[in-house]
C-alpha cells in the first residue's frame, strides 16, 4: 500500500478558508478512490497534494541546480578579476550623483 502523508498536518492554523471546485467526474473519482484507500478524506487528500506541490514550487523558484562543469564555470568566472565597463561605470556615476543627500 502506498503511504501518503498529510502535508499540512504540521500547520497550526484552524481552518477558516474554503474553496471550491469543478472537475471532471472521472478526476473526483480517482481522487475520492485514492482517498479512501489511503484513510483521508477527500478535503485533506486535496490540500495536502496541492499543499505538497506549492511548496516545491515554491522551493524552486529559489534553488538554481548547475552541472558539475556548469558550476565550475560560474565559480572560475566569479573567482576572475573583472573589467571595468566604462559606459556602465559613468551610469552609476550619474545615478550616485542624482542620489546624493545634501
Amino acid at each position: 500500500m502506498i503511504q501518503v502523508q498529510d502535508y499540512t498536518a504540521s500547520v497550526r492554523e484552524t481552518k477558516t478558508h474554503r474553496k471550491e471546485l469543478k472537475m471532471k467526474p472521472s478526476v473526483a473519482e480517482a481522487i475520492k478512490n485514492a482517498s479512501l484507500a489511503v484513510g483521508m478524506d477527500m478535503s485533506t487528500f486535496i490540500s495536502s497534494a496541492a499543499y505538497k506541490a506549492a511548496r516545491e514550487v515554491e522551493f524552486s523558484q529559489h534553488q538554481t541546480v548547475l552541472s558539475a562543469d556548469a558550476f565550475d564555470a560560474f565559480a572560475a568566472a566569479n573567482d576572475a578579476q573583472g573589467t571595468r565597463n566604462p559606459t556602465l561605470g559613468t551610469l552609476l556615476q550619474r545615478r550616485n550623483d542624482l542620489f546624493q543627500d545634501g
